[in-house]
Formats: structure tokens, C-alpha cells, sequence
């Protein structure tokens, strides 16, 4: 943008009692100390701040001679004024620490981010211009809070395809992904009653969406065939948290007995099942495992979103909801927002029914594997003592060893070399096993990085 384009949020009153070039330098003074216009950004030129105040150039020259005699302006013979890069600022005291999930890191070892160097831009690209050329007037407005109906058929299509998922598209409504279909879930459990919701025991670190809506979390155990539905059953829970595909963050596949046992614990209960489908699409060494879902629609909640299968940053997901829930889950929604972006949905329609969602999934799967295939070995090479698990699918595996470590200092010293890591004992509600368990995940590194950071790794183990 240059300077002539360039506004900004300024008068001056002619009856005041100060000076209008006083008045102009007060308020371009202030402005930058405050921080409303940051060092480097441009301000109007003297011809057009003249201008667009009816005042007169010499005038706004002056103020700018002054202001950059002050250190606030930078200007340069033929260049557009800016702030200058050392302008003083007022300091912004007692600012809260930035959250570690927004901290970046050289090497993340942290599960559940995906490549985001492999987002299929020009596949994209050509979905959204297919989108925009279908779009009619209508789609810019407001409206179609739930979901465009093009993504829902779309996703009904491709679910049932290939997750065993039966929906209707009535039945999907999209999201911002799984952070507000739990909130909605949440929300609505609570409106019906709902005041005890089971949780895989180990499972998902935050917890806060459930505990905000007054719902009293039961651990249940998970062992290598699921949740333990015979402790389910004994609990007071009428509704379960679950992640059967590829179990969070253990990566075991509940067993063909534990969901039939689970379903059948649904309808005789009358309990609601929240299925977080979140890494289905990504498995190796195994066939694939369809939904629990399609075992018993009138019970589960079924949750999906781009976030592991193209990138967190295009907030879509979807839920797919039994029918007597539907239209509490619409009241949720419309308490919350208008919706998701338009032209996103239509774009993620586009890409699903042109075949490019599909092929994506399989460059992605084989990308993957041979992340995989890296990381086990240099496990096997720099770290023989310990256990791997939970690799026949997902983007992350479990890494157990023999003995307790030091997990706080080996963190700390993993994150003064760039590296993000997470284990398992965060993840659990009751008492997490003495031993130490890494999660470990492959996704978001190319192999030579993967094997330099998992050496550095095994180093800083190895002396603590």
C-alpha cells in the first residue's frame, strides 16, 4: 500500500484552543505511542493528509519536520513517510505469558500437526476458483449458518464412502473443527441433563470445554483393545468421549467385540457417544477401520475436520448429529456465530467431489510412511531400550521406557534446542504408570530433519 492509499484516523477542530499543527502532531505523537500506528507502517503524505483535512500543506509539512526531528517520522526525499523504526512507545505492562501452544519449534515432536509444507496450494487454488465461479449472489450474504448444502453432500458422499459413516446431509453441520463441535457437544449435554461424561483414560489433555459446562469427568481405563466398555458399563456415565479409530493418544484400535459392546451399552442406556474421527484417513499396516458411527447413528456424534488432513488453518470441520439431536445442536450454533466461511466451503466441496481430496490422502499416506520408516529406525539405532507402539496408523507414536525420567528437565532442555515434546503422563486423569512414555511425532519433519533432531533427542536423554 502506498502512502497516497494509505488513511488514517485523524481531525483537527479550527475553534479548538491549541493550534491545528498542534492539534496534527498531538494526535500523530500519540497514535505512535500507543502503538495504533506500529514502527515501519506508512502515514498519509503531506499533500494528501492536506488534503484529506482541508488544511494546508506547509502546515502538515511542518508537523512532519517536527515529528521526525522528535524521533517519531522517518522521512526520506521521494519515499513515503513512515514511523520511524525507534519511535518511542509506550510499554504494555503485565502482559500473561504466551500459551506453549502458540510457540513454534524447529523440530515438533508434538502430535497432531500435520505437514504443512505438503498443503496442495495450486489444488487449492483451482478448487476455490471453481467455487467462485458456481457461487451465485446469494452465497455472499448471510444465511446457511449450518453449512453450504454443496460441502454436506459432499461430505455425505465421502464419509459413508469411506469412513462407513450413514448420514444424511441434513445431518452434517460444519464447524470451526473439533475445538467447537465439542463445545456445542458440551454445551448440549448440559441442556439435556447430561451431568457425567466418560473419558478415555488416557486421552485428551484439555479438558477445560467439559469442566466449564459444569460436566464431572469419569476416567476410564484404555487397554490394547480400546476403552474397557465392562467398566464403562459400571460407571454413572450418560455420555462417552471417544477416539476408537486410533485411540488418543495411545493409537489402539478398539476392538470389533468392544464396539459391539459399546453399542449396545449406547441403546440401553439411552447415552450419547462423541467420536472423534481426527487421523482415520492415515494407516500403514492395517485395513481400515470404519466408524463406530455407522454401528449405531441414533447415539454417536461423529466429528471430523481438514485439521490433520490439510491444515489446521482453515478452521473446517464437520459433525455429523443423530436426528433427535439436530436442532439442539442448531440452537447451540446459532447462539454462537453465522457460520463458517462461504467460499471455504465451497472450496473444500469442490476439492472433495473433483477427486483431489482422495489423491491428496494417498501422497500424504506415503509421505508418512517413509516418516515413519525414518523414525523407527533411529529409534532402533540411538534408543534399544525402548517400546514403540501405536504406529499403524496416526502421525504419532508412543515411545515407553524402561524407567521414570526426568521429563520437566529433558523438556526444558528439548525446548532450548528447538524441539517440542510431549508425553504420555500429561494425558491421564488417574495415576499415569511410573514409567515414562514420549510421544513422538513424525509428521511435521522431512526425514534428514527427523533424524537429526531424533539423535539430539536421544543425546539429551542419554544425560539426564
Amino acid at each position: 500500500m502506498s502512502s497516497r492509499d494509505a488513511e488514517l484516523l485523524i481531525s483537527v477542530d479550527r475553534n479548538g484552543p491549541a493550534s491545528m499543527q498542534a492539534q496534527l502532531e498531538r494526535q500523530l505523537r500519540d497514535a505512535i505511542r500507543g502503538g495504533m500506528l506500529r514502527p515501519g507502517s506508512e502515514v498519509p503524505s503531506t499533500r494528501d493528509l492536506a488534503r484529506d483535512l482541508a488544511i494546508s500543506r506547509p502546515l502538515v509539512m511542518e508537523a512532519h519536520a517536527q515529528l521526525a526531528a522528535e524521533g517519531y517520522l522517518a522521512l526520506r526525499q521521494g519515499a513515503a513517510p513512515r514511523v520511524a523504526d525507534t519511535a518511542p512507545r509506550q510499554q504494555i505492562q503485565d502482559l500473561p505469558p504466551e500459551s506453549v501452544l502458540t510457540l513454534t519449534f524447529r523440530y515438533d515432536f508434538r502430535p497432531g500437526i500435520p505437514d504443512l509444507a505438503s498443503f496442495p496450494s495450486a489444488r487449492w487454488l483451482k478448487a476455490a476458483e471453481a467455487a467462485l465461479r458456481i457461487m451465485a449472489p446469494n452465497d455472499f450474504g448471510y444465511g446457511q449458518r449450518y453449512g453450504v448444502l454443496p460441502l454436506r453432500q459432499a461430505l455425505a458422499d465421502y464419509l459413508g464412502r469411506v469412513r462407513g459413516v450413514s448420514a444424511d446431509p441434513r445431518q452434517i453441520l460444519i464447524t470451526s473443527g473439533f475445538e467447537q463441535t465439542r463445545a456445542l457437544m458440551a454445551r448440549t449435554l448440559k441442556r439435556r441433563g447430561v451431568t457425567e461424561l466418560a473419558v478415555e483414560d488416557p486421552g485428551y489433555s484439555d479438558r477445560e470445554v467439559w469442566l466449564a459446562a459444569g460436566l464431572k469427568l469419569l476416567p476410564i481405563a484404555v487397554d490394547e483393545n480400546g476403552i474397557d466398555v465392562a467398566a464403562l458399563a459400571k460407571s454413572p456415565a450418560q455420555a462417552v468421549l471417544l477416539t476408537p479409530a486410533h485411540q488418543s493418544p495411545t493409537g489402539v484400535v478398539m476392538s470389533g467385540e468392544r464396539r459391539l459392546a459399546l453399542a449396545n451399552w449406547l441403546r440401553q442406556r439411552n447415552a450419547i457417544a462423541l467420536e472423534d474421527d481426527y487421523d482415520a484417513e492415515f494407516r500403514y499396516d492395517r485395513a481400515p477401520i470404519g466408524a463406530l458411527q455407522g454401528l449405531a447413528p441414533d447415539h454417536v456424534v461423529y466429528a471430523g475436520t481438514t485439521s490433520k488432513t490439510l491444515g489446521p488453518a482453515l478452521r473446517l470441520g464437520w459433525m455429523v448429529a443423530p436426528s433427535d439431536l439436530l436442532l439442539a445442536f442448531e440452537d447451540e450454533m446459532r447462539l454462537m456465530d453465522c457460520g463458517r466461511g462461504r467460499l471455504e466451503q465451497f472450496t473444500l466441496a469442490q476439492f472433495i467431489t473433483s477427486g483431489d481430496y482422495d489423491r491428496h490422502l494417498r501422497k500424504m499416506r506415503a509421505l508418512y510412511r517413509d516418516r515413519r520408516e525414518a523414525l523407527l529406525a533411529v529409534i532402533t539405532d540411538e534408543l534399544p531400550e525402548v517400546k514403540i507402539s501405536g504406529i499403524s496408523a496416526g502421525l504419532h507414536a508412543n515411545v515407553r521406557f524402561p524407567r521414570r525420567l526426568d521429563e520437566a528437565v529433558i523438556s526444558e532442555a528439548a525446548n532450548k534446542r528447538g524441539m517440542g515434546l510431549s508425553f504420555l503422563r500429561g494425558h491421564y486423569l488417574d495415576d499415569a504408570p511410573e514409567e515414562s512414555t514420549l510421544l513422538l511425532s513424525y509428521a511435521s519433519m522431512p526425514e534428514s530433519s527427523l533424524r537429526t533432531a531424533l539423535r539430539t533427542l536421544a543425546a539429551i536423554i542419554a544425560g539426564n
